[in-house]
């Protein structure tokens, strides 16, 4: 058997030069490996005599604890870069593997937090508390052993124990901090793979890309050519298409010669001469819905920045040398309460979404007469699957290539390759949220669930507006039941992250989180919303006084205010901070009717924007400069976690998070996703959008007047 001496090995390159000898790979194990793996840990083991400089580079790169065990610093990542550099050596190949060691009791997570009162009673805590301060180690690997096959070897190599690694300063806490060699994930451990496979599918991605970046080329190079033919003074007469007008680029009134060529039009759609202009351009047309982009700006960098929160502190701890600590302090202060609430940004979007779909479509109705049906759904769907299919099968092949790092392959779109056909057909909220394939975009089938079902709304209440509104009282009044009985029966809580059982945070977002039946008061909100744009019913043309009106939008205004803060964003503060715990019955009230409150706050607000009663803050919120960002938000809802998964999984050690850095990160996360966005704009999105609209004046339906959606 080795010495305890020896078994600090792993963990500390102090002791190398006075154990090493000691080392010993032991034969007398049951040995359950691929005979490549046992041949491969074999040569590992006779370093120490051929080569003990490589044996000395292997230890070296293995993690071992540092200073601020007791803030939360657990995870001990090694040196990724000096373990992968490690090639054609006597061993072969190596990989790099992160593992976990769990705790037998909850000694260190209730230190952390200073007490176990600050989470739970301590005998009512539950048993995978302690879960999110596991001891993380990362482990250099020969290539030849499986991911499954690491456990085996690392028993093997009978190092188990960092004990007295942590006697001291904590001498009277040594007791408490047993640890046993446990895997905390379905796989024994989660290990780097430097020669990812490109296969046929992508190859298909990147010659997909290849050709959309070409069009591009070729398009801007075919209209400056056409442009640069023109005389001057056709050339000052020419017009470029604003964001909402279809009609075709004529010259001095007359159709031009390519406009009667479909596949040059086509082309031309990827011109950089036909898209900016459309992307930058801050022109309101009457079908303009004015404070609905400020609303949707702020709810995206709301719903970024808690998912960077999520993802940098506190499902990707081992990134952080201080998660657990940054995290209880960041809980007490009310300026950190909007990024704990995100389901109010994806009730936001949705109402938004319900509110311009419908309101569209009432004035289509109105020129045309009837509810065209095959627009209605073909629009919706060719606008958004292009770039949307585009991105998960980027997630499914691309995204992998892009980085590496010791956390890189510990990153949720690896579930892609499982469940990538849920997100072709809208379903992807319909399975554990653990298993979605680009989890942070779950969203966009509600949404598309929801608009499927939503003519029935907007035709009852075109024809009818009594019974259109029955109907949407008795939608919402059944999904507010369902929500309460299922948040009942169930025990959610409404503020879910406060909630110390893991697992029951998982089961929430699964069960009712991501479920459509959850978000159906959001989204008939806005179709109501729509409808009372779309009548103008507005309070100026009552004939009241004006002193009057101005107190009535003063009261609506202190109402949306109190409903959008109060009762919504910051309406779990107290339980944050534990100077409140929510009883059952206060949890599935908040459930039932906060985001009800929420869709009718920002109502009020949209409606106000639109009366001319604003003020200075109607203003503020109707400022055209927003219309070209929120033209990127779509791209923005795809590729931001994209560019946060590539700041924390490329990381080559773990950051001690503050609020300086964090603000630092979230600046680059918001530039780089909106610059990104751009790209994907001007290459697949307004392209297509141009394409979709060509292709219905081909057919002889008339668009109708349009709003970036």
């Amino acid at each position: 058997m080795t010495s305890p001496l020896l078994r600090l090995l792993i963990f500390s390159l102090t002791y190398y030069t006075t154990a090493r000898a000691e080392w010993k790979f032991s034969s007398s194990h049951n040995i359950n490996i691929s005979e490549t793996c046992e041949s491969a840990v074999w040569s590992l083991s006779t370093l120490e005599t051929t080569d003990p400089q490589l044996m000395a580079l292997y230890w070296d790169s293995w993690g071992k604890p540092g200073d601020g065990i007791l803030t939360g610093h657990t995870a001990f990542l090694g040196h990724y870069d000096e373990c992968i550099n490690l090639k054609n050596t006597a061993v072969g190949k190596t990989r790099f593997c992160i593992y976990s060691m769990e705790m037998e009791n909850n000694a260190l997570f209730n230190y952390v937090v200073d007490s176990p009162d600050d989470v739970c009673d301590s005998s009512d805590c539950p048993t995978n508390i302690s879960s999110r301060i596991d001891i993380t180690v990362g482990v250099c690997y020969p290539a030849q052993c499986s991911a499954s096959e690491f456990a085996v070897v690392l028993s093997m190599m009978d190092v188990i124990s960092i004990n007295t690694m942590i006697t001291n300063p904590i001498s009277k806490k040594t007791n408490a901090f047993n640890i046993k060699l446990k895997s905390t994930s379905d796989s024994p451990a989660f290990c780097s793979t430097t020669d990812v496979e490109i296969d046929t599918v992508t190859i298909a991605v990147i010659v997909v890309c290849g050709v959309l970046m070409s069009l591009v080329v070729i398009g801007t190079t075919i209209d400056g050519i056409l442009s640069f033919s023109k005389s001057p003074s056709k050339q000052s007469s020419a017009k470029v298409d604003s964001p909402d007008s279809d009609k075709d680029r004529t010259d001095n009134g007359k159709k031009s010669h390519y406009d009667h060529l479909f596949v040059v039009n086509i082309i031309l759609a990827f011109s950089l001469y036909n898209s900016v202009p459309r992307l930058i351009s801050t022109k309101q047309t009457p079908s303009t819905i004015k404070g609905i982009n400020a609303i949707k700006l702020f709810f995206n960098f709301v719903i970024v920045m808690h998912h960077l929160h999520i993802v940098a502190t506190y499902y990707f701890v081992l990134a952080s040398q201080n998660s657990p600590q940054y995290l209880m302090a960041a809980l007490s202060r009310r300026s950190f309460q909007p990024s704990l609430n995100p389901t109010f940004c994806v009730d936001a979007f949705l109402l938004a979404s319900a509110t311009l779909s419908s309101y569209l479509t009432f004035k289509d109705m109105d020129k045309h007469k009837k509810f065209r049906y095959v627009y209605f759904y073909f629009n919706r769907f060719f606008r958004l699957s292009p770039m949307y299919y585009l991105f998960t099968f980027m997630a499914l092949k691309l995204f992998v290539h892009i980085g590496q790092g010791p956390v890189w392959f510990w990153l949720d779109y690896y579930t892609c390759p499982h469940t990538w056909w849920s997100n072709i057909f809208y379903i992807s909220n319909m399975i554990p949220i653990y298993g979605i394939c680009m989890a942070t975009a779950w969203h966009i089938s509600a949404d598309m669930q929801l608009f499927i079902l939503s003519p029935i709304f907007i035709l009852l209440l075109y024809r009818s507006q009594y019974v259109g509104l029955a109907a949407v009282a008795v939608a919402m009044i059944a999904s507010t039941i369902t929500v309460g009985y299922v948040a009942a029966t169930n025990g959610y809580w409404a503020a879910m992250y406060a909630n110390p059982d893991y697992s029951k945070i998982a089961e929430q977002t699964s069960a009712l989180y991501i479920q459509p039946y959850y978000r159906v008061n959001a989204y008939l909100t806005g179709i109501v919303l729509g409808y009372v744009l779309y009548k103008q019913y507005y309070i100026a043309s009552l004939p009241i006084k004006n002193w009057l009106k101005r107190l009535i939008y003063l009261v609506l205004w202190s109402i949306a205010i109190y409903f959008c803060t109060t009762l919504t964003l910051f309406g779990t503060y107290e339980e944050f901070s534990n100077s409140h715990h929510f009883t059952d019955f206060e949890n599935v009230v908040f459930l039932m009717f906060s985001g009800l409150a929420m869709s009718i706050g920002l109502s009020i607000i949209i409606y106000i924007c639109n009366t001319g009663y604003g003020g200075m803050l109607g203003s503020f919120l109707s400022w055209p400069g927003w219309d070209p960002l929120a033209r990127l938000m779509f791209g923005v809802t795809l590729i931001h976690i994209v560019v946060i998964y590539y700041i924390v999984g490329t990381l080559q050690s773990g950051l001690k998070y503050s609020d300086p850095i964090f603000a630092m990160m979230l600046v680059f996360v918001l530039v780089m996703s909106y610059c990104l966005s751009a790209v994907a704009a001007v290459c697949v999105e307004l392209p297509v959008a141009k394409i979709v609209s060509l292709c219905f004046q081909l057919g002889g339906m008339e668009p109708r007047s349009k709003y970036s959606l």
